[in-house]
């Protein structure tokens, strides 16, 4: 019966392991001989894994459809390509399209192409459209992230731009440097667990100066916060209404007179 032939690799696996049974020169070649083939083999398996990471898997993942739906997103705002529309529409009596709702620290805030706010800063955003739209949600964006007590990282900026110059403005920024170095105790964002936009008020509007007061409520009060603002270096200001709170807030307010803005009255 002839002898087993052991095979290519066999037969340099042996001469690595067992030289003294070859001859010099292939005691010589059997380990590179085997070097070569685990290297062959590492890049085919680096290879089929590509393949599968960057072709075949990404294939089953189907990209996400876009939805239309109201209810309220938590996806990050997209910025750069926001352009405003200054063309004026009169808000006072129906609130204006919706393009969706978005999750930002703990409001459900509406967005409405061409209104704002359009400019990035440092950890915020500003610039807001010259039209009863942009000023309402300039009163949104404003109280939400420019509470004085209860400042996000981007508060502090925030109130830098849109305070109008003065010892007032100067206080309230005072404020927000005491909290954020623990002079002050700041008010934790859980503390408007619960805490709603109902809608706004558009008391007075004119080109150069506008008061809003937006309705704010949770389960058990609703109250309001009224804002006077001003255009001044192409965005609206506040005009501070004192040197402790840039507005004015009232509890106990009834929602007559008031245009509903929410995300289900948005659906009817």
């Amino acid at each position: 019966m002839s002898k087993e032939n052991p095979g290519w690799f066999r037969r340099n696996v042996n001469r690595a392991v067992n030289p003294e049974d070859q001859t010099e020169e292939q005691a010589k070649r059997a380990p590179w001989v085997l070097l070569a083939v685990l290297a062959a083999i590492i890049v085919v398996a680096a290879a089929v894994w590509a393949l599968r990471v960057f072709v075949f898997e990404p294939s089953q993942n189907p990209a996400p459809q876009p939805t239309t739906s109201q209810e309220p997103s938590a996806d990050p705002v997209e910025t750069g390509a926001c352009e405003l529309d200054n063309t004026d529409r009169d808000i006072s009596t129906t609130p204006p399209e919706t393009t969706r709702w978005v999750v930002e620290r703990w409001a459900v805030l509406p967005e409405v192409d061409g209104a704002g706010p359009c400019t990035e800063g440092d950890e915020y955003r500003v610039g807001f459209a010259h039209t009863q739209t942009g000023a309402v949600l300039a009163v949104y964006h404003y109280f939400v992230h420019g509470i004085p007590a209860s400042p996000d990282a981007g508060t502090r900026g925030l109130l830098e731009h849109a305070l109008l110059d003065g010892p007032m403005k100067d206080s309230i920024l005072q404020e927000v440097d005491d909290v954020e170095n623990g002079v002050e105790v700041r008010v934790p964002d859980e503390q408007y667990a619960g805490v709603e936009f109902g809608g706004y008020r558009v008391v007075s509007y004119d080109s150069d100066t506008a008061v809003i007061e937006v309705l704010i409520g949770n389960d058990s009060s609703t109250g309001s916060l009224t804002t006077k603002l001003v255009w001044q270096d192409g965005d609206w200001r506040i005009d501070p209404a004192s040197a402790s709170a840039w507005g004015t807030t009232q509890s106990d307010v009834s929602t007559q007179g008031f245009v509903l803005w929410t995300p289900q009255s948005s659906e009817q």
